[in-house]
Order: structure tokens, then sequence, then C-alpha cells
């Protein structure tokens, strides 16, 4: 049970520190992605790393924290740049075969706001569609 807390203590300490390096905003969708796929990176790093499994969990939060920011980064910006732009935004990484689209649904003149549909695919499954509300320019 002991190791259990620190594990947990662990990863909240790396998914709140390594936000706050990043330059910007920092929204809800950043802070979920930074959480999951940093517990998840700490779970598979304790599995892998037999002679220290506390090191690979610290290795792997660390990673799956970055990991998850990063993507929810890229999927805020294109849906900023969809709206300004007012046109279908689609970023891909060739290395990865990872894709994020968004499209322009709808624009509020009243609070100058812009909802814009972005989804992200890994090679051909839909990983996540979310519709998000950010400003129009």
């Amino acid at each position: 049970m002991k190791s259990v807390c620190v594990l947990l203590t662990v990863c909240l300490f790396v998914v709140t520190v390594i936000p706050g390096c990043v330059p910007g905003p920092t929204t809800q969708q950043h802070l979920e992605s930074a959480t999951w796929l940093g517990v998840v990176g700490a779970g598979v790093g304790a599995l892998v790393d037999d002679d220290n499994p506390w090191r690979g969990a610290v290795i792997g939060a660390g990673i799956g924290s970055l990991a998850g920011y990063g993507l929810a980064e890229v999927s805020q910006r294109a849906a900023r740049e969809a709206a300004t732009r007012r046109q279908t935004v689609t970023y891909h990484n060739p290395s990865t075969n990872e894709w994020v689209q968004a499209d322009p649904v709808a624009y509020d003149s009243a609070t100058g706001t812009a909802t814009v549909r972005t989804r992200t695919w890994e090679g051909e499954r839909l990983q996540s569609d979310r519709y998000v509300k950010v400003p129009a320019y």
C-alpha cells in the first residue's frame, strides 16, 4: 500500500510540474491528457524495469506526461488555427502516422468564440473526437 501511495505522489508531482514549464495557457484537456498518459507510462515503466520498478515508474510517468501534454497542445493549436483561418486544418506526423484534424463548426459573434471539432487519429483508428470553444480572432 505504501508503494502505491508513493507511486501516485510521484505521478501527481510530475503531472503538475511539467505543464508549468511550458509557456502558454494550460487547459483542462492538457491536464487530463498529461495525467492519463503519465499514469499509463508509470505502469508500463514499472513493468518494464525489472531491476528497479520505481525508477521505471518515474521515467515512464515523465515520458507519458510529456507525450500527453504535447498531444493536447497540438490539438489545441490546430483548433485555434482552424478558427482563425476559417477552414479545416490538418497536422500529420509521418514518423508515428498520427493525424490531428480541426474543422470550424460554428462562430458566435456575440462572445467572439468559435466551436471547432478536433479529431485525432493514430493510423486509421480514431483516438478522440472533441468539440472545443476557442477565441475567433
